[in-house]
């Protein structure tokens, strides 16, 4: 599986650690190795705009996913086949001074909160929700269960 880090802002986070949380959640969900999923730090600005644009909520989130695939919890997939293309599963896009203060108000690591940014976006990517009070908690305990793989606990 492949998983882009585009950092259009010179983030001062840990790109390695975060391709390797969205990678295990994608080996850990039964998805193939031909798979696709690009996560993008951008600045505030940027952020706010998408989050106006494509939620109608004014001013900047911590992190969006874009499916680029209709996805079910579950679901797994072998991928576009060893030879073929990858499938993209779709983007994910995460601010990171946001998350640097959201990290200090909420007394975390900017590791965690970072990963946890990173972990939530793949699985909303994989048809995950947390619209009501039993789809969050199935949510959180599979963040719980990928964090805990690089040794980092969800808040």
């Amino acid at each position: 599986m492949t998983v882009q880090i585009i950092d259009e802002q010179g983030s001062p986070v840990d790109h390695g650690l975060l391709g390797r949380l969205a990678g295990g959640v994608l080996a850990g969900e039964g998805y193939g190795r031909n798979c696709l999923v690009d996560v993008t730090l951008v600045p505030e600005g940027q952020m706010a705009e998408m989050n106006f644009r494509h939620r109608g909520y004014r001013g900047p989130t911590d992190v969006l996913a874009f499916p680029l695939q209709v996805m079910e919890p579950g679901d797994g997939v072998a991928g576009g086949g060893e030879s073929g293309p990858p499938l993209h599963l779709g983007d994910i896009v995460i601010a990171p001074d946001y998350v640097t203060r959201q990290a200090a108000r909420v007394g975390t690591r900017l590791s965690e909160e970072m990963g946890l940014m990173v972990v939530h976006g793949v699985l909303h990517l994989l048809g995950y929700r947390h619209d009501s009070d039993s789809e969050a908690e199935v949510m959180e305990q599979r963040e719980r269960r990928h964090l805990a793989r690089e040794g980092l606990k969800r808040r």
